[in-house]
């Protein structure tokens, strides 16, 4: 018999307060389809996942929330790969850095 719910860790299932979680990192293009996923236990930050996910980013620009506002773990790597980044500043950053407003609005599919 099978025991994969034994294997918590391989599976990115993490114990909280509310029980176990995964948390599920996704990249969609401008249609909303999906293009990848990486999972991680619950309680994982969000840069954990984007990590995972940008080695293969296709796409010529990246629209993500604050969450993702990291210079050295997304926003330089990016750039690097000449990608644009259009991710709002969090507010705590000492310099405030320039984003496309008008762009950010529109990654919200309705």
């Amino acid at each position: 018999m099978s025991s994969n719910k034994y294997h918590a860790k391989r599976e990115a299932i993490g114990r909280g307060k509310g029980g176990l979680s995964t948390k599920i990192h996704a990249l969609v293009d401008a249609l909303g389809n999906l293009t990848g996923f990486h999972l991680t236990q619950g309680r994982a930050c969000d840069l954990d996942g984007a990590e995972v996910l940008l080695e293969d980013l296709a796409a010529d620009t990246l629209i993500a929330d604050k969450g993702y506002d990291a210079d050295e773990r997304v926003i330089e790597r990016l750039e690097q790969h000449s990608k644009t980044v259009v991710i709002p500043p969090k507010r705590n950053r000492i310099l405030q850095r320039e984003y496309d407003k008008d762009l950010y609005k529109a990654r919200q599919r309705k």
